[in-house]
């Protein structure tokens, strides 16, 4: 309640212009939104989930378009405090592999690597990430048992420094968006320790790299040698997990995309 006094007081020394901008995210965190989030997960607590649920209601009221990148940190980051989580936000020039550190209500720490999409042509049976991680030596890379070697080590350190992938999946509706929240496991690089010099060699490595067809593999690892980025497609959905799903309106007063009905 002391907030909510507080928050009066606020309001009341804002212009006409300032109120409108106040009513319109207001009203925005007043609309029920189709939400569900994963019963036994470390992640969405009852507390997280309402304070992301509302962050992606706030950006909505004045934004049409998807929650993503920096905005997603900020408000995956925000989410963590006001469960009342310790967050450490890491520099990308730091470290790229993982963008925070938050120890959660179980009293773990987790290095996380946070990614979103909005593509169009997401596919709501596997995950693409277009970019894992810079890989600027594939270009340096001057025999095949080197880039083999490369290969290995970057995946190693990577295991090693990340707990967690999360990406922020958002499906343009009508007007409204629909966001997934999945997990990655990091597991499903196991199998690039085990390449060999063969195996790391063409553009794209199947995980792992006996599957006899794409749709076997868990997923495909991507080498792109002329920008020196790691993309990983094909990731099978029923390996990740779902933590939570959100329906939202489109508040902002702008047609929302409507390539996605």
């Amino acid at each position: 309640m002391p907030a909510r006094k507080a928050l009066h007081k606020k309001i009341d020394q804002l212009g006409a212009a300032e109120a409108a901008v106040v009513e319109q995210v207001v009203d925005s965190e007043l609309i029920e939104i189709e939400s569900s989030t994963l019963t036994e997960s470390w992640l969405t607590s009852s507390i997280w989930a309402e304070a992301f649920s509302a962050r992606l209601r706030a950006h909505h009221a004045l934004n049409p378009e998807p929650l993503m990148t920096t905005a997603f940190e900020a408000a995956f980051n925000g989410a963590c405090t006001v469960a009342g989580w310790k967050v450490d936000p890491t520099p990308s020039a730091v470290n790229r592999f993982y963008d925070t550190n938050v120890r959660t209500s179980d009293d773990v720490t987790r290095s996380i690597s946070l990614k979103s999409s909005a593509a169009k042509d997401l596919k709501q049976n596997t995950v693409h990430i277009s970019k894992l991680c810079e890989a600027a030596w594939i270009q340096d890379a001057r025999t095949q048992k080197d880039r083999q070697r490369r290969l290995i080590k970057l995946f190693a350190d990577l295991q090693k420094a990340t707990d967690a992938i999360l990406q922020l999946r958002c499906f343009r509706l009508t007007n409204a968006y629909r966001y997934e929240l999945v997990e990655v496991p990091v597991s499903v690089f196991d199998h690039v320790a085990a390449l060999t010099v063969a195996q790391a060699q063409p553009g794209t490595i199947w995980l792992p790299p006996k599957a006899k067809k794409a749709q076997d593999a868990d997923a495909r690892l991507r080498i792109d040698k002329s920008d020196g980025k790691l993309t990983v497609t094909g990731i099978r959905s029923d390996i990740c997990t779902i933590h939570g799903e959100w329906k939202v309106r489109n508040m902002s007063g702008t047609p929302a995309d409507k390539d996605k009905a």
